[in-house]
């Protein structure tokens, strides 16, 4: 199989993650150019990652060894970059989240199909052991019909991390807050889980910080399927703590800290081997760097195999345009102070 050479545009903070991913992968991937605006940074992480770097994003994408190029830029630039890659002929990897707004969610998902190229979104978290065998038990009915789920992040974000870029915490390029930046990979899990959200109820805050947008929000949920559900992100409790997701139907439940299973328990007294559900994913309730490129090998693992295989092109990027509703519709919600109903 022919190795796909890998361009990121974007070297601040998140780019350590792809290359990290792209490393991982050295069988089928090479990582070939990095690209951004700031010469400093592409000069740094060129020479750090033995690679060509770039300040032009033109001359970027017109580099022939690039086959993916993954967007690693402040989320309100997400689909404009992601658009100009794919009117280049690249198939494109967007970190969470698919962008800010629904329009240009639809515009770059538009673009691609006319490209015929594929396009994914980041959700790297769905690769982790227990997630996954969650969504298995689910679909396999082992849980029987949904009752309830909830997903809590409570994680601590200083001021000096929204101070050290003039785009964090700002609507127009941030898109939100807690729930936008740090919350949307549980968000996606948690309507993975209990199926699409029908209607929303929400309130946000900002309490702990300096910001424009929440560093607080909570919401409770009626899903398409009848149950109920509540979510609950924050970057303001110190000094942060795990993530947790717990699923509970007719036939049992499941609770989840970190990725991790912690809890089951079936109905009918069917025991699991908690071996194979270890997570070996460190936390970033407080480091937002703390995490590798573990997951997100996986993620691109699939993606390469996607491209290779001319299959579901631009399911990935549908999965990203979901999640990305459902953070609107909460962030209506809570601008509104009325319930919201799916699809916005």
């Amino acid at each position: 199989m022919k190795k796909l050479g890998f361009g990121i545009i974007g070297c601040g903070v998140i780019h350590h993650w792809h290359a990290d991913a792209i490393r991982r992968l050295a069988d089928v991937a090479d990582l070939v150019a990095v690209c951004d605006v700031a010469e400093d940074r592409a000069g740094a992480a060129a020479e750090k990652l033995g690679v060509t770097g770039y300040v032009n994003i033109s001359d970027f994408l017109a580099d022939g060894r690039i086959d993916i190029v993954t967007i690693a830029t402040p989320s309100g630039m997400h689909a404009d970059h992601a658009i100009e890659a794919v009117r280049r002929g690249k198939h494109v990897i967007v970190e969470k989240p698919f962008d800010i707004s629904l329009d240009q969610a639809d515009r770059l998902i538009a673009e691609a199909a006319d490209a015929d190229v594929f396009v994914t979104c980041i959700s790297q978290t769905r690769y982790a052991s227990g997630l996954k065998q969650l969504q298995e038990w689910i679909d396999a009915g082992k849980l029987g019909d949904l009752v309830y789920g909830e997903a809590t992040i409570k994680w601590y974000r200083s001021q000096e991390y929204y101070d050290s870029g003039d785009w964090r915490g700002t609507w127009a390029l941030d898109g939100g807050g807690a729930l936008m930046n740090q919350g949307i990979h549980y968000a996606d899990n948690l309507q993975r889980a209990m199926g699409k959200p029908k209607t929303v109820s929400a309130y946000a805050a900002t309490r702990g910080h300096r910001i424009e947008v929440e560093d607080i929000v909570t919401a409770s949920i009626v899903f398409e399927n009848g149950a109920l559900g509540s979510l609950t992100a924050t970057t303001s409790a110190y000094p942060g703590f795990q993530t947790t997701l717990e699923i509970f139907g007719t036939k049992g439940s499941v609770r989840i800290e970190n990725q991790e299973i912690v809890s089951v328990n079936f109905v009918d007294g069917e025991q699991y081997d908690s071996a194979l559900l270890q997570s070996d994913t460190p936390s970033t309730a407080s480091d937002p760097a703390a995490v590798g490129g573990y997951n997100h090998s996986l993620q691109f693992r699939e993606f390469i195999d996607t491209v290779q295989s001319g299959k579901d092109r631009l399911a990935g990027a549908l999965e990203g345009r979901t999640a990305l509703e459902f953070v609107l519709g909460v962030y209506q919600s809570a601008r509104t102070g009325q319930p919201v109903t799916f699809p916005l």
